[in-house]
């Protein structure tokens, strides 16, 4: 495996490592029930909607470095063929 690919394995797992912590992170928010009567239990809703959210933005990065990473992979091995 090249830097190139080695380097994306790591951003990979780094970024696999942040949805997991955030993932957690939300998880205990709602382990807590969250009433929306006053201005506290709002800003806990929308901390919460907040944690989700960036969870979805760091899987979405992992898939997009996981296709990069089979990009250059299957670029190294046709440039091997030839």
């Amino acid at each position: 495996m090249t830097s190139m690919e080695m380097n994306a394995v790591d951003e990979m797992r780094q970024l696999a490592r942040k949805t997991v912590a955030l993932a957690r992170a939300a998880a205990n928010v709602l382990d807590d029930v969250i009433q929306v009567d006053d201005d506290e239990s709002r800003a806990r809703l929308e901390d919460l909607a907040h944690l989700l959210g960036a969870a979805e933005d760091a899987a979405q990065a992992t898939v997009e470095a996981g296709v990069q990473l089979a990009v250059d992979a299957c670029n190294n091995c046709h440039r091997q063929d030839a």
